[in-house]
């Protein structure tokens, strides 16, 4: 049972309950109570299986020999604090007329007990208990509650204080830190021993410790994931045992970091969750700076299977709930995060699973039009290896579904926004490119602005640098690199004149030798450009038709004269002279739509 299930459960009991326990004690009592009306719904189905009627007939029949006997219906209130019969519409019949068969297939004491329990059912949980639908939900209510319990007393060691802790804790960070030893006296040493530290160096200003030996770094980094995954301790804290950890990381060799990261992640996996989806941005950040460090350093094979591959669906997943967030410091982490994730994993199916997930979900644009990012980089990045046959992606370890990414863009290329739906037609495209998808687009016009995104991004199909800058802008923004096999760097893309090759995103910055390449701009920019003293309209929607390079994928287009029309790439081309200042317009979609569709139109005329 992982944390994410056990807080579910919590609450659930908690919620299930009419008088929550307030003490350990109670919480004990509350368990014995809950296990001995389970075993009573057991026994309640195996008898209605003897006298072949349904369950609810006999626990309707047991409230009626209770009190339906002694009471005439309408004179009925209430059995203690609860109405005895709170859905008058229920026929009565069927249980008066199972009484006597009940009476004389059950003993007198045991049938009093069944009775008696019939009514601390409905005086303990927040359920109608009445007809079949109440019976199977409460039957079912009851065993989730009692294997919860069971759980955290096992957990616990039996001791009720503990037991107790683990009912009343409030988040993820300090459930891990109690299932990772806080109740027993090594694992409360242990974290004691980590805050001591932490706050001794915050007071002294002392520098981070030095890497520890491969013998006691599996024991150092548990202290420390703790120390920053717990909610408990202060923010500062938290922060300096992130910032140790992602130190220790960038200083590792290449051979310690294989031999040793599989074991460390299954420690740092819970932690680093938690710390994403932290609201402070400063934690979030580092959070997301400790992924990007994991990921990019780890090799592609490491992602098959383990800890890393469900690490990095988890942290996939708390992570996309941070890119559409008002706080531009958390979106623009966690978006790096993400990237690095999809590249440095070579779109891992824990990872499409969790970006397909949080899409089909959501309802943001901007998450939408993000994780339709993430898919298209996915397949660019993976050659569409995972995607040729009926544009599937493979299943993986833990059996998921097979991922139609074909329908999936197909779909969004009707829905949403503007941005959504190129999103949408950038997964095609990658799709169509790599062969991972067959057929054509019977609407004609989404079949011409496919064939126009696509001549967009063909140059940037080969190169996933390329592509990344194409999808989501050549933004200055902080990158992580590995300079070296022995250490990292954080630079800026705008200073950065090397690329990395399996990619960028949080990995690696993209630089081209030609000068136009360089400055490509973003195809989801909505923003237009009129030239003063010029006949010729550019658009950030135009692009170029060359007779010699038709799409191997989509029909061929006739052109007319092989003309070419000017790119806003040409502006920044030193060969084409200087123009007269451009003054930036925004247009609207529609309006946007039908200015290209008249300068095509043009164009093929002339």
């Amino acid at each position: 049972m992982n944390t994410s299930m056990l807080l579910q459960r919590q609450m659930e009991l908690h919620g299930m309950l009419r008088r929550p326990p307030h003490t350990a004690s109670q919480l004990l009592e509350t368990h014995e109570s809950l296990k001995e009306l389970s075993e009573f719904f057991k026994t309640v189905r195996h008898t209605a299986q003897l006298l072949r009627v349904q369950p609810q007939t006999v626990f309707q029949c047991l409230m009626q020999i209770g009190i339906g006997s002694v009471v005439s219906f309408d004179r009925q209130r209430r059995d203690g604090e609860v109405p005895m019969h709170q859905a008058k519409v229920l026929a009565r019949a069927n249980a008066m007329e199972l009484e006597p068969r009940l009476r004389d297939l059950i003993p007198a004491d045991k049938l009093a007990e069944m009775v008696e329990l019939s009514k601390t059912i409905r005086t303990i949980v927040r359920i109608k208990v009445e007809d079949l639908n109440d019976f199977n939900i409460t039957e079912g209510a009851l065993h989730q509650a009692v294997e919860y319990l069971d759980f955290i007393k096992n957990a616990s060691c039996g001791l009720p204080e503990a037991m107790f802790k683990f009912y009343m804790v409030e988040d993820e960070g300090s459930l891990i830190a109690l299932l990772n030893g806080s109740v027993a006296e090594e694992g409360g040493e242990a974290l004691r021993a980590t805050r001591n530290i932490v706050t001794a160096q915050e007071e002294e200003g002392a520098t981070t410790p030095e890497l520890p030996d491969e013998s006691h770094i599996e024991a150092e980094v548990r202290r420390l994931s703790l120390a920053g995954g717990s909610t408990s301790m202060a923010a500062n804290d938290r922060l300096v045992a992130l910032r140790t950890l992602g130190s220790w990381l960038m200083v590792m060799d290449d051979a310690f970091f294989k031999r040793n990261i599989r074991q460390l992640v299954s420690h740092l996996s819970g932690p680093l969750a938690v710390c994403a989806g932290e609201k402070r941005s400063a934690i979030c950040r580092q959070a997301c700076t400790l992924i990007a460090i994991i990921v990019s350093r780890a090799p592609t094979s490491f992602f098959s299977e383990g800890s890393l591959a469900v690490a990095s669906g988890k942290w996939c997943t708390v992570l996309l709930r941070g890119v559409f967030v008002t706080v531009a410091a958390i979106a623009h982490a966690s978006d790096m995060a993400v990237r690095a994730l999809v590249i440095e994993s070579g779109g891992h199916s824990f990872v499409v699973k969790s970006i397909v997930e949080s899409l089909s979900g959501g309802t943001h644009p901007e998450l939408r039009r993000r994780c339709l990012g993430y898919l298209a980089l996915c397949v660019v990045v993976s050659k569409g290896a995972k995607w040729r046959k009926g544009g599937k992606g493979p299943s993986d370890s833990s059996g998921n579904a097979n991922v139609d990414l074909g329908q999936l863009a197909e779909k969004y290329m009707d829905k949403g926004d503007a941005g959504c739906r190129r999103m949408a037609r950038a997964v095609y495209v990658a799709l169509k490119h790599f062969g991972g998808i067959s057929g054509t687009i019977k609407d004609k016009k989404m079949d011409s602005l496919i064939q126009q995104e696509y001549l967009e991004l063909r140059p940037t199909l080969e190169d996933v640098g390329q592509f990344e800058v194409a999808l989501f802008g050549p933004q200055a923004t902080e990158r992580l690199f590995v300079k070296s096999t022995d250490s990292m760097e954080m630079r800026r893309d705008s200073e950065s004149g090397n690329s990395k090759p399996r990619g960028s995103c949080g990995a690696a910055s993209f630089h081209s030798e030609e000068p136009g390449v360089a400055a490509m701009l973003d195809i989801h920019d909505t923003t237009d450009v009129i030239i003063p003293g010029t006949v010729q309209l550019e658009t950030s929607q135009s692009f170029i038709f060359d007779a010699d390079e038709q799409p191997q994928n989509f029909a061929p287009i006739d052109c007319g004269a092989a003309q070419r029309t000017h790119s806003l790439l040409s502006l920044e081309r030193p060969d084409v002279g200087a123009p007269c200042s451009a003054q930036p317009v925004k247009f609207s979609p529609s309006l946007r739509r039908k200015i290209d569709e008249f300068a095509l139109r043009k164009s093929l005329q002339d």
